[in-house]
């Protein structure tokens, strides 16, 4: 394929998707990754598309679906994994930790170096990252109603049990927050967040910067009502200033 068809190719498959990784597109042309990298540099400089960690973006794009874990996974890595230090960074020794849905939070267990924890979670990949890095934490996988999408145990068996437990400390990633309004995809998903978050001493909403100023289907929790909002370095001072008026925002391990 010539590289005036590559170009073009790219372009309406970043138009159709909204958001492509690097792997789709390198599956997709039969090319290299670096072949692909060099070709979304130069769409993005000619302003045919918002060049992203791991992919690229359409101009146009609208986000009228919820993305897939697998593709969730594929975005902003590099921010996620400072997250994912930060949260860690947050977990003491003898402590009941509830960590929920999320890519972001799937990264923890391998920043995670305390001696005795228990991980409460209603994450399918939550549990198997601890499972596979930490033998010795007690883990509990809070079980229900299976949503693939998400990878996570929603529904009123889930919530029923997650009611009666207390934690520590709770970290709920979300796919949006927009002023005080921490949001997501999936009410039922949501419900289950806001259990976990009612019932732990200390509260923390997980979001890389990306996911500032955006809002999502349903709004489960208040931003007021947390601990703190951990993001990554890469926030702006201007968005920093606006959060900081409902929670504390944190981006660093301190």
């Amino acid at each position: 394929m010539l590289k005036k068809e590559r170009l073009m190719t790219i372009s309406q498959l970043t138009d159709q998707k909204g958001i492509v990784t690097v792997r789709e597109i390198v599956r997709r042309l039969a090319v290299s990754n670096m072949t692909v990298r060099r070709d979304l540099d130069e769409l993005a400089k000619e302003n045919r598309l918002i060049r992203i960690h791991g992919g690229a973006q359409s101009l146009h794009y609208v986000k009228d679906k919820e993305l897939s874990r697998s593709e969730k996974q594929q975005l902003h890595v590099a921010e996620k994994q400072q997250i994912a230090r930060i949260v860690a960074a947050k977990i003491q020794n003898n402590e009941t930790i509830f960590l929920g849905p999320g890519t972001t939070n799937e990264l923890v267990a391998t920043h995670l170096n305390v001696a005795n924890v228990r991980i409460v979670t209603n994450s399918l990949p939550v549990f198997e990252s601890f499972e596979a890095h930490h033998h010795n934490y007690d883990l509990c996988l809070v079980g229900g109603t299976y949503r693939p999408h998400s990878g996570a145990f929603i529904g009123s068996l889930t919530n029923e049990f997650l009611a009666k437990l207390r934690m520590s400390k709770a970290f709920v990633s979300v796919n949006g927050v927009l002023n005080n309004q921490a949001t997501n995809a999936s009410p039922e998903e949501g419900q289950t967040q806001r259990i976990a978050l009612q019932n732990s001493h200390e509260t923390y909403i997980v979001a890389d910067h990306y996911k500032l100023n955006f809002e999502d289907f349903y709004n489960f929790y208040q931003l007021d009502m947390v601990t703190g909002l951990i993001t990554d370095p890469a926030v702006t001072d201007r968005d920093r200033r606006h959060y900081q008026m409902y929670t504390n925002v944190i981006t660093n391990y301190k």
